[in-house]
């Protein structure tokens, strides 16, 4: 049984796994997340849907003036929890 509580605790927070969705709707409120266009986002608002997350952007290299403006991000552009 270690072996698997061992699995499950490094798979806490894999985006890219089965259970994804599972770590998706478990982010809590200001968490922090990368985006697959690299930006990063504070996580505001979580429906536990595993599908969406309301985000508040703190870094966008691509577009700096949306720093500070909240989105819906779906789990798909999400790269990663920071």
């Amino acid at each position: 049984m270690p072996e698997s509580s061992n699995s499950q605790s490094s798979s806490s927070n894999d985006l890219t796994s089965s259970s994804a969705a599972f770590v998706f709707r478990d982010l809590p409120v200001g968490a922090k997340v990368r985006l697959t266009n690299g930006a990063v986002g504070e996580i505001t608002g979580n429906p536990r849907d595993g599908a969406w997350l309301l985000i508040r952007f703190v870094e966008h290299a691509e577009d700096p003036s949306r720093v500070g403006l909240d989105d819906m991000v779906f789990f798909e552009d999400v790269a990663a929890v920071v």
